[in-house]
C-alpha cells in the first residue's frame, strides 16, 4: 500500500467511525425527546401529552446502540470481518430509519392509548396534535450511520487494521542445540562472538 493510499484509506476510516458515532448519537437524543404535544381528554377532564420519540418506535434506539458497537467493530476488524461489520451496521442503519419514518406523524389513533395512561383511565381522546421536528432528526442520523456502514462494505477491507502493537506477537523459532555441548566448544564460540546460552 503506497503512502497516499494509506492516508486515503485512514481518512474514510475516520469517517466511517464518525458516521457511525455521530449518527447513531444523534439518533438517541433525538429518541429521548418527544416527537409529539397534543392533549388528552375524557369529558371535562383534559391533561397535556407528550409522547418521546422511543415510546413511539423502541426499535429506533436500539439499532443506535447496535450503530455506536459497529464503530468499535470497523476498529478492531479488517478485511471480510469489517465488511460483514459495515453491512449489520447499514442494516441496522435502515431498518433504524424506516421504523423512525413510521413514527414521525403519529394520529389520533395511535396515541389513544397513551392519552388513557396520562389521564389515569383505560381510555382518552387525543386533540390538538402537533409534531416535533425530531422524528426527522432521528431519519437523519440512521441514514448517516447506515452510510458509514455501506462505505464499510464497500472500502473496508481496503482501510488500515489496529497497530501491530496491539496483536499477540508471534515467538521465535527455538534454536537447534549445538551438537556438542562440552565446554571447549561453548569456549569456542564465545572466541566467535556467538552466546552459547542461547
Amino acid at each position: 500500500m503506497t503512502s497516499a493510499a494509506g492516508t486515503n484509506g485512514r481518512r474514510e476510516l475516520v469517517a466511517a467511525l464518525a458516521g457511525c458515532v455521530l449518527g447513531a448519537g444523534v439518533v438517541l437524543f433525538a429518541a429521548d425527546r418527544p416527537w409529539v404535544h397534543a392533549r388528552a381528554g375524557q369529558g371535562a377532564l383534559q391533561v397535556p401529552l407528550s409522547v418521546r420519540g422511543g415510546s413511539l418506535t423502541p426499535v429506533t434506539p436500539a439499532l443506535a446502540v447496535v450503530g455506536l458497537a459497529g464503530a468499535l467493530g470497523l476498529v478492531a476488524t479488517r478485511g471480510v470481518l469489517r465488511r460483514l461489520t459495515g453491512v449489520l451496521v447499514c442494516a441496522s442503519g435502515v431498518v433504524a430509519a424506516v421504523a423512525a419514518l413510521g413514527s414521525v406523524h403519529p394520529g389520533a389513533g395511535d396515541l389513544t392509548d397513551r392519552a388513557g395512561a396520562a389521564l389515569g383511565t383505560a381510555s382518552g381522546t387525543v386533540s390538538a396534535i402537533r409534531h416535533t421536528g425530531w422524528g426527522w432528526v432521528a431519519v437523519l442520523g440512521s441514514v448517516v450511520f447506515a452510510l458509514a456502514g455501506a462505505a464499510a462494505v464497500a472500502r473496508g477491507p481496503r482501510w488500515p487494521g489496529m497497530s501491530a502493537r496491539y496483536e499477540t506477537p508471534v515467538a521465535a523459532p527455538a534454536r537447534a542445540a549445538a551438537p556438542d555441548d562440552s565446554a571447549l566448544e561453548q569456549w569456542r564460540a564465545l572466541d566467535r562472538g556467538e552466546d552459547p546460552t542461547l
